[in-house]
């Protein structure tokens, strides 16, 4: 493995510190300057690096979710039966979306905002869940309706379903956080009937 470039090496430092602030202040009070001097940089130099607030945002984003996610994996096959890490995985990434709101404290609006450049992060998360979740699915022997690649994709597209369900049902103007366990409960209950 080679090794990580002076940028590399600068661009993770930024990140880390921009996950503290963003953690301790949330999205919208968090100022660039903020960010700059936990890094230890002036605000010009997170030009260098980053456009703006929201490129580092959801460079955070997608650096903690890739994290996420190999962990998730790591706790999902330790779960002996097949048909509980597939539920517990799918569940799970539910429940992380509603952490990552709360702890930026990332408002309706905002999140509607950032949506678009949320894509990067769910094209580079997609083909890895998708993955994962096949070979849950050809491990586990089920009846399935169609082929492991179709029903893991499906399931994947149910999951976010669910979610932003959950979230347009929110409506824009509510304050605190979103509470998703009726998509979990929803999610659970369609895992059930799609791998009976």
């Amino acid at each position: 493995m080679a090794a990580k470039s002076k940028l590399d090496l600068k661009k993770e430092q930024v990140l880390q510190a921009a996950s503290e602030v963003f953690s301790r202040f949330g999205f919208e009070k968090t100022t660039l300057d903020d960010i700059g001097q936990r890094a230890g940089l002036n605000k010009a130099s997170l030009y260098y690096y980053f456009k703006n607030k929201e490129e580092i945002f959801i460079a955070v984003v997608l650096h903690e979710t890739k994290a996420f996610m190999n962990d998730l994996q790591v706790q999902s096959l330790e779960i002996f039966d097949v048909h509980q890490q597939i539920n517990f995985f799918l569940t799970e990434r539910i429940r992380r979306y509603g952490e990552v709101i709360h702890l930026t404290r990332l408002s309706i609006d905002h999140l509607q905002k950032l949506e678009p450049m949320f894509d990067k992060v769910y094209e580079e998360t997609k083909k890895q869940e998708t993955d994962f979740l096949k070979s849950l699915l050809k491990r586990g022997h089920f009846h399935l309706p169609d082929t492991p690649e179709l029903v893991a994709e499906r399931l994947f597209q149910l999951s976010d379903s669910v979610k932003h369900d959950c979230i347009r049902n929110a409506g824009r103007f509510v304050s605190g956080e979103i509470n998703f366990s009726l998509a979990i409960a929803q999610m659970e209950f369609w895992v059930k009937v799609i791998l009976k």
